[in-house]
C-alpha cells in the first residue's frame, strides 16, 4: 500500500500519503508534515444552562488542524484574532495588563504557525481536547496545538466559560470571578471537554460543515494544564471515548476527585520540579495520581521548571516568575533561575507527539521514542 502510494505520488507529482503514513513516518522531534491551520467557532450546548449567563452553556473553541497544501499562502493568524471583536481586543488588553504584559508588544511580537482560516486537508485525523488552567484561556498552550497539528491532530481547545480569564461570548463578555462557582466549575470543565468531542463527532459525521469526515473514528485523546489537568483526568475518567491523556501541572483539586480515580488508560504526567504554584505537595499527590494509574504510564519531571513553563507567559511576560525567567526573593534580589522554558516546551511537544502517536496510531517508530529519556540533563524520566 504504502510503495504504491509513492509511485503515484511520483507519477502524478503531488502527495498522495495517506494521514497515518505521513504521521507514521514523522520524527517526533520535528515539525510535522502539515501546514497548520486555525479557526474560531461558538458551540451552544443546548443540553446545559450555564449558571453564569442563564443561557445554554456557550463554549467558544480554537481549532488548530492539518491545512491543505497551499494554505501557506493564507495570512498567519495574529494574537488579537484569538480575541475576535474591538470589544474583545479591549478585553483582552485588561487581561494581558493583569499578567504583567502588553498587549500591543505581544500582538507584534507572537510566534505561531498557523494561518487562520485555511482549508483542511484531505483525509481523517485523531481528536485532541485541550483544557486550560484556571484563569487561562483556551490558546495559552498555541505552541503545543500547533505542534500536535503539524503532526496530523485537530486539536479544539475551549474558553471554560466563567473560569477563563475572560469569554468573549456573543453579545456578552464573561470575566473571570473569583466567586465562580467551585463545585460547579469542577463539573462543568469535564463536561466542556465531553460536549466538545459529541458536538465535534456529529459535525464530522454529517451536514456540510469544514469538519465533514475529517474526525477519525475511536482516536481521542486529551491534555491539559493546570486546573486544565485536573479537567482531562476527571473527563477520561466519566468519557470512556478519551483513550490517552497528558495531564500538565496538576493543581490540588485532585484532592477531590473520587478514591477509585485510578486514571485507567495511557498516561503522561509532566511537571516541573520547583512549581510554585502548587507547591512540593501539590506535586506530590500528582506523583500519587501517577504511582495509582495503570500501565501504561509516563512521568516527564522537568528540572528548574515551574508552573507556566507550559504556557505562551514566555510570550506576554518574561518575567513572570514560577518557570518564566528569574524569580526574585523578598527583598527584592534574583531568588531562582528557571530553566529555559523554551527549551522545556520544545521537549514537551516531542513527548506529547510521540504519546498521542503511540496509543491513538499504533505507531512502533513513536513508541520506540516514547520508551527513552532523551533528555538526561533536563528532565527526570519514568515510563512503567
Amino acid at each position: 500500500m504504502r510503495m504504491s502510494l509513492r509511485i503515484i505520488a511520483i507519477v502524478l507529482g503531488f502527495f498522495a500519503i495517506s494521514a497515518d503514513s505521513q504521521c507514521d513516518a514523522a520524527d517526533p522531534r520535528k515539525p510535522g508534515p502539515y501546514t497548520v491551520g486555525v479557526r474560531t467557532e461558538v458551540f451552544v450546548d443546548d443540553q446545559r444552562e450555564c449558571a453564569i449567563t442563564g443561557k445554554p452553556r456557550t463554549l467558544v473553541t480554537e481549532i488548530w488542524y492539518p491545512a491543505d497544501q497551499g494554505s501557506e499562502k493564507q495570512p498567519l493568524n495574529k494574537f488579537s484574532d484569538f480575541w475576535g471583536t474591538p470589544a474583545g481586543v479591549a478585553a483582552g488588553k485588561i487581561v494581558i495588563g493583569r499578567f504583567g504584559g502588553q498587549f500591543d508588544k505581544v500582538e507584534e511580537t507572537f510566534k505561531n504557525i498557523a494561518h487562520r482560516n485555511a482549508k483542511i486537508d484531505a483525509g481523517s485525523f485523531p481528536l485532541l481536547v485541550f483544557s486550560h488552567g484556571n484563569g487561562g484561556f483556551r490558546h495559552q498552550n498555541t505552541y503545543q496545538a500547533e505542534y500536535l497539528a503539524s503532526h496530523g491532530y485537530i486539536v479544539a481547545a475551549a474558553d471554560h466559560t466563567g473560569n477563563a480569564a475572560t469569554t468573549i461570548l456573543p453579545g456578552q463578555i464573561v470575566p473571570y470571578s473569583l466567586d465562580t462557582r467551585e463545585p460547579e466549575r469542577r463539573d462543568d470543565r469535564p463536561h466542556d471537554v465531553s460536549f466538545l468531542i459529541t458536538h465535534l463527532s456529529e459535525l464530522s459525521a454529517s451536514g456540510d460543515h469544514w469538519l465533514r469526515d475529517r474526525i477519525a473514528d475511536g482516536q481521542i485523546g486529551a491534555f491539559g494544564h493546570s486546573f486544565g489537568g485536573f479537567t482531562v483526568c476527571r473527563a477520561a475518567e466519566l468519557d470512556p471515548r478519551i483513550k490517552a491523556i497528558i495531564p500538565m501541572t496538576l493543581t490540588d483539586a485532585l484532592r477531590d476527585m473520587p478514591e477509585n480515580n485510578d486514571c485507567k488508560i495511557p498516561l503522561l504526567l509532566i511537571l516541573g520540579d520547583t512549581d510554585r504554584t502548587v507547591g512540593e505537595g501539590g506535586n506530590n499527590r500528582s506523583i500519587a495520581y501517577f504511582e495509582k494509574a495503570a500501565d501504561p504510564k509516563y512521568l516527564l519531571n522537568f528540572k528548574n521548571a515551574g508552573h507556566y513553563t507550559f504556557t505562551e507567559m514566555t510570550q506576554i511576560n518574561t518575567n513572570w516568575g514560577d518557570g518564566i525567567g528569574i524569580e526574585k526573593g523578598k527583598d527584592g534580589s534574583p531568588d531562582l533561575t528557571f530553566s529555559d522554558a523554551l527549551e522545556d516546551q520544545r521537549i514537551t511537544n516531542e513527548y506529547s507527539v510521540a504519546f498521542f502517536d503511540t496509543f491513538l496510531k499504533d505507531s512502533a517508530a513513536a513508541r520506540k521514542f516514547l520508551d527513552q529519556n532523551h533528555y538526561p540533563q533536563e528532565v527526570d524520566y519514568r515510563r512503567d
